[in-house]
């Protein structure tokens, strides 16, 4: 089951079916499963071993085909240019050294105007206070980037963001600071 932001992430990506649909990060599949269902054609990609493996197994588990590769997320050499046409990542780009790298790699594989849903951690995320008792999401909290961060290097890689989603209002106790999405679409060359 989806939550709220997932759902509203899928949607910016618009049709499915018969699109070539990158997942950058795949974590465990479960979105790539879903693009494939909707009838894309689907490229996983993760750095963790144990995630691409995880996403073989879901995906035999969910009798769905699509590629599954074991590569850095600026890695994308095994892609053609132009080729993709749609790029997904959820929470993977927290995680990742180069970030400008990384999408100047997505722009060249994404087709003129397609789409690239990013999900990260909100910015706020790093203001929440340290739980008193940590939980095992505490422990493998993602580095949070800014705004400016993230905007500055997505112009400078040729992309213009035109949808940003903000979370609620956090929960009671200040820890669910929420998710932010936003889509941005290759321009330039």
């Amino acid at each position: 089951m989806q939550d709220s932001t997932t759902t509203q992430a899928h949607r910016l990506l618009g049709m499915l079916t018969g699109r070539r649909i990158l997942d950058l990060g795949c974590a465990g599949g479960g979105a790539a499963v879903a693009f494939a269902r909707a009838g894309a054609t689907v490229l996983a990609v993760d750095a963790s071993l144990a995630a691409v493996e995880a996403t073989r197994s879901l995906a035999d588990r969910e009798d769905v085909r699509f590629e599954v590769h074991h590569a850095d997320l600026a890695e994308l050499a095994f892609l053609r240019a132009d080729s993709i046409d749609a790029t997904y990542s959820d929470g993977a780009l927290a995680e990742v050294p180069d970030l400008a790298r990384v999408f100047r790699q997505v722009h060249r594989v994404l087709r003129q105007g397609a789409p690239f849903v990013i999900v990260l951690p909100h910015p706020f995320a790093a203001l929440a206070p340290a739980p008193t008792v940590p939980t095992f999401d505490d422990a493998v909290r993602p580095t949070v980037r800014s705004f400016s961060e993230v905007f500055t290097e997505l112009v400078r890689a040729g992309f213009r963001v035109d949808t940003l989603l903000e979370p609620a209002l956090p929960s009671a106790d200040g820890r669910d600071l929420g998710r932010t999405v936003l889509r941005a679409r290759k321009e330039g060359v």
